[in-house]
């Protein structure tokens, strides 16, 4: 399912937003042009993605550093963590992310 999470104008390149849809938390990013949508929480100890640094298309938690892939969820660090990534998608001023 496809949901209208915020109007391109409310993300700059290189910022992020937390978008909540329901109970679920999704960190959104822009990054190089193109935008991402992730878990947002660190599944460490539960620290907010979208308040950390992105770094060559890396997400580091505000916490601890855990790191993650904006573009495949999965660590750099350690390939057995990750967190779920959504398509995205920009139409017009509109920007979606797909999820159930």
């Amino acid at each position: 399912m496809e949901h209208r999470v915020a109007s391109v104008d409310d993300l700059e390149d290189g910022e992020s937003l937390l978008v909540e849809v329901g109970e679920k938390r999704i960190a959104v990013f822009r990054h190089d042009g193109e935008v991402f949508a992730i878990d947002d929480e660190c599944p460490h100890r539960g620290g907010s993605l979208h308040e950390g640094p992105v770094q060559d298309h890396i997400a580091s938690c505000p916490w601890h550093q855990w790191q993650f892939d904006i573009r495949t969820g999965v660590s750099p660090v350690n390939p057995l963590s990750s967190v779920s990534t959504y398509p995205t998608r920009v139409d017009g001023q509109d920007l979606f992310v797909m999820f159930e």
